[in-house]
């Protein structure tokens, strides 16, 4: 009796932390299939994608960062993350802690010219390559 109690409140732990666990990952965009949830253009270009993950796990997919951001100060969501895709690299990167370039010169699906970086120093020193104008480190 002493080993069934046992047994049954480690498997309501497990049960119960995989159930409260926090996304942290970003979900798989499917291309040409899913759309935008800003402008409901199909996302075409993954590398260009971006997406929140809601507090209820559901994420909020959209086809450039220029959509979640304007997603964002319109809808005020509450997430508990957030990813973009690392300009350099293409590789999903937090957006909360990304550094970003806005020019005209930087091609993007709804053409909001929003480049994401992992560091302030490769956006830099893309910057300094490419003589784009303006860095900025967006927070919302």
């Amino acid at each position: 009796m002493k080993y069934r109690t046992i047994l049954l409140m480690a498997i309501l732990v497990i049960l119960l932390s995989a159930c409260s666990s926090s996304a942290t990952e970003p979900t798989e965009i499917k291309q040409n299939r899913d759309s935008c949830d800003n402008c409901n253009m199909g996302i075409a270009e993954l590398e260009s994608a971006a997406q929140l993950i809601l507090k209820s796990g559901e994420p909020v997919l959209f086809d450039d960062i220029g959509c979640m951001t304007q997603y964002i100060q319109t809808e005020n969501p509450e997430y508990d993350a957030a990813f973009v895709h690392d300009y350099l690299s293409r590789e999903w990167i937090s957006f909360e802690t990304s550094s970003f370039i806005q020019n005209g010169h930087i091609e993007s699906p709804m053409s909001y010219g929003i480049a994401a970086f992992e560091s302030l120093e490769k956006a830099e020193e893309f910057q300094k390559k490419t003589e784009v104008q303006r860095i900025r480190k967006m927070r919302f």
